[in-house]
């Protein structure tokens, strides 16, 4: 599945991770919706979300509109959201993602600067 999706314990932190790989399609992001609804949808923890985009290549508008909405819907229950890319075309989308769901998204180059950040 694109995006891969898990939890992980990092620094003594719950967080959901996400890693995405070449292109997501807005099949693959309305499938990752639905995963990730029925991860959450339990928790009453605040949720901290980790985009791990540096293999990610592109991704279809309708994947972008797909993540504005539900990122908008869940707004409310989320702490923060790291997005993990050099890449400009998936910065300027979660960026994107951001602005239109009223969130900031903390970008990061690579795991390395992530890890040294978080």
């Amino acid at each position: 599945m694109n995006p891969n999706i898990e939890w992980c314990d990092i620094k003594s932190r719950r967080c959901l991770v996400l890693h995405f790989d070449g292109h997501l399609s807005e099949d693959n992001a309305q499938n990752a919706v639905r995963k990730i609804t029925s991860m959450i949808d339990s928790s009453s923890d605040k949720l901290v979300m980790v985009w791990e985009c540096t293999r990610m290549t592109d991704y279809d508008s309708g994947a972008r509109e797909a993540w504005q909405k539900f990122i908008k819907a869940i707004k409310s229950r989320l702490d923060a959201i790291h997005l993990i890319s050099n890449h400009f075309l998936i910065r300027v989308g979660a960026a994107t993602v951001g602005a239109f769901a009223g969130i900031k998204i903390h970008t990061w180059a690579d795991m390395e600067e992530f890890h040294a950040g978080f």
